[in-house]
């Protein structure tokens, strides 16, 4: 590859670099994230770490789990066993995996493109993405998916690189490292994350496009031979994704509004879905200067985010090799987040970002040329207005900087002291009923927290918490609907039932003892 032997390339390269690491520890938020997931893949780590396998606790006590898919704490379980049980080393792991996938994106696509320092420009306005920033600032699973996924499209770009050489030269594809390298990146990153066959998927498409059959076929065998174990051992246990049984929901958050039961329900779904975190959410990680609504998207919206997909389609269609496996991907990706789960913004957009920001301005770089009629040369220092982005991106950076030195809420300083104050005083292996457990166990490991029962009528709320013998309850104001909406109702109509232990002002926070002999009586 001749242009990344020179050394302009790696001069960028570290100066990206520099960049990063400026404007990562800059932003660096040290507490523990408030959304909960990051501290199910912790606790998930520990027990993998201590040899208790993939597990959760219940109230019978720790039980094989497939809550999340094993691959990211199976990654901390190992710095874990190797003494490293740190957050803040946890969450520099993610940047140092989230500025390597950028790293090789802007190798291989200046090799592909013969434009330098529009690689160099794309690359430097990925980093400062203060949504990739935000997540990589946590111990969530987005940087290390992110990774898999460049591993496995960087393979597919080096495996197709054999169409350079003479056909008496071209090795077979079974001794082709690369060919292996893509469907093993391809299936790390479903381990990593469910919504990793899209990836899967796109290896595929890249050698039907090809009309490599065998190479498709034993691509499809080599997934399902890496897969298998985690199959089988779930089959074995009876486990299913969290994610299947929530997809066909109209609201996750409101059971009581049932299951999707028509088309027209589902394609109401799908549209909000997509107006969501493809017409609004593209526009907001792509433009994170650029304010986006609330609300549904005005017809004016519409045409401002479907114009702006087809800039990234276009550019995808000009990437030569890789034209037919971004394609898929993009297309894959849009399909799954139009029936998965609403109310998350352009969240799940996260882990596909850099790909985004790629296509979107190799997009308008290929139109700009076509319109200049090809007069922009190979590595033209054109590609360096693109740094003029950075400037208004300067302000989304400081508000993420000032959220991570901002200390906790109150409310959730209150919850903490609480967990706190229990996990010295209790017996292991309380079992206490609180929104957000995962958060409640993360500073009380010795006290076993779980959910309430999401169901508007009472009396079903308190036999729930009698099956699971519910020792105590807290009621709390962190801000989800589910507590005035499900709990509050609950303890209002049997004050009997959950007798004060301990009040926490500003806000009220409550600790309440739960008594199963009144709660057995209703």
């Amino acid at each position: 590859m001749k242009d990344l032997t020179t050394i302009r390339p790696w001069l960028l390269m570290l100066i990206l670099a520099v960049f990063f690491a400026g404007i990562y520890g800059y932003t660096l938020d040290k507490k523990l994230d408030l959304n909960g997931d990051n501290a199910i893949y912790l606790t998930l780590a520990h027990h993998m770490a201590d040899g208790q396998g993939y597990s959760d606790y219940t109230a019978e006590g720790l039980k094989p789990t497939a809550k999340f898919p094993v691959g990211y704490p199976a990654i901390l379980s190992v710095f874990m066993r190797l003494g490293i049980d740190d957050l803040v080393f946890f969450k520099c792991l993610n940047a140092f995996f989230m500025f390597v996938s950028i790293g090789l994106l802007y190798l291989i696509f200046n090799h592909l493109s013969k434009q330098n320092y529009l690689a160099f420009g794309i690359a430097a306005l990925t980093l400062a993405s203060t949504h990739l920033l935000h997540f990589a600032g946590m111990a969530m699973s987005e940087m290390s998916y992110l990774f898999c996924i460049v591993a496995s499209m960087g393979a597919m770009y080096l495996y197709a690189r054999e169409d350079n050489k003479e056909q008496s030269e071209r090795k077979p594809f079974y001794r082709n490292p690369w060919f292996y390298v893509a469907f093993a990146g391809a299936t790390f990153a479903y381990y990593i994350r469910s919504v990793g066959t899209t990836i899967l998927f796109a290896v595929v498409v890249f050698y039907l496009f090809r009309k490599e059959w065998w190479q498709a076929l034993c691509s499809v065998a080599g997934m399902a031979v890496l897969l298998a174990p985690w199959m089988l051992r779930n089959a074995h246990y009876g486990l299913k994704s969290r994610y299947l049984g929530t997809l066909l929901q109209v609201n996750p958050w409101r059971p009581e509004e049932g299951q999707i039961s028509s088309f027209k329900e589902l394609f109401d779904k799908m549209i909000t879905n997509l107006d969501e975190t493809v017409i609004k959410g593209f526009r907001e990680v792509l433009f994170p200067f650029w304010q986006v609504p609330a609300e549904p998207s005005t017809w004016w919206g519409v045409i401002v985010g479907l114009l702006i997909v087809a800039v990234i389609i276009w550019g995808a269609w000009n990437m030569k090799k890789w034209r037919w496996m971004m394609i898929a991907f993009l297309i894959a990706n849009i399909g799954i987040l139009s029936v998965w789960q609403g109310g998350n913004g352009s969240r799940y957009v996260t882990p596909f970002i850099p790909m985004l920001y790629l296509c979107f301005y190799y997009g308008i770089f290929v139109t700009i040329k076509l319109l200049l009629k090809d007069r922009l040369k190979e590595h033209t220092l054109w590609g360096l207005v693109l740094l003029m982005m950075l400037l208004p991106v300067r302000t989304p950076i400081q508000n993420l900087h000032a959220a991570s030195q901002r200390p906790y809420p109150p409310a959730y300083k209150n919850y903490f002291q609480l967990a706190k104050q229990m996990n010295k005083s209790l017996p292991k292996g309380t079992v206490v009923i609180c929104r957000k457990p995962e958060l409640f166990c993360y500073f009380a490991p010795n006290i076993f927290a779980t959910y309430y029962k999401f169901d508007l009528d009472p009396k079903v709320v308190i036999a729930d918490m009698v099956e699971r013998k519910a020792e105590y309850v807290i009621l709390e104001q962190l801000g989800y609907g589910s507590t005035p909406r499900y709990l509050y109702p609950a303890i209002r109509q049997y004050p009997q039932v959950f007798p004060i232990v301990q009040h926490i002002k500003n806000p009220d926070t409550y600790l309440l003892k739960f008594d199963k002999e009144k709660a057995e009586q209703l």
